[in-house]
């Protein structure tokens, strides 16, 4: 009893949104805009997707992944294995449905350089395939994550004194579409 295997690579882009909280840890200092210790903010990045991986048997995909996104306060890079049932439409068509978990890593940038932080992120997915030739296929997703994430950090208050803050990066979800290349 043999398994077909079909190796992939594949690439895209999209677009991903992520929900952080930050809390003030010095006694006394409150975020302006909101009157609290306690500041909720949700940002949009732009999203890259590499991964590559195998079909097998034509209902099950496995690959590992790289998934970095980009915006000004900071960046993300994940680094995932994921897990995918196919679920055949025709020949050319399916949708999947999966989970996924791995190493996250976000890096600050501008006034949030200090929070750096990696850790335990884990999630699920869907999508669709569509055949375009038999080598090559067109890729449409969603990829929700949540993240095991959160560092002290410093950050500048308005009035230039520096307050210690607590970040954490809670889940974000995406969006993306890419092709893939199947050997």
């Amino acid at each position: 009893m043999a398994v077909d295997v079909q190796p992939f690579l594949g690439a895209g882009v999209g677009v991903s949104w992520s929900k952080t909280e930050e809390n003030i840890k010095t006694p006394g200092y409150v975020f302006i805009d909101s009157g609290t210790t306690k500041d909720k903010d949700n940002t949009t990045a732009t999203l890259a997707n590499l991964k590559g991986g195998a079909v097998l048997d034509k209902t099950h995909r496995v690959s590992l992944s790289y998934s970095p996104t980009f915006d000004n306060e900071g960046n993300i890079h994940n680094f995932f294995v994921g897990y995918d049932y196919l679920i055949p439409v025709n020949n050319e068509n399916r949708f999947y449905i999966g989970a996924h978990a791995g190493i996250s890593n976000f890096e600050g940038k501008k006034d949030m350089t200090d929070y750096d932080m990696s850790g335990f992120s884990y999630g699920a997915q869907a999508g669709y395939i569509y055949d375009i030739t038999r080598n090559i296929e067109f890729e449409l997703g969603v990829i929700y994550t949540k993240y095991n994430l959160d560092t002290d950090g410093k950050r500048k208050s308005v009035d230039g004194s520096v307050a210690v803050t607590n970040l954490e990066l809670k889940y974000s979800v995406g969006t993306f579409v890419g092709i893939n290349y199947k050997f």
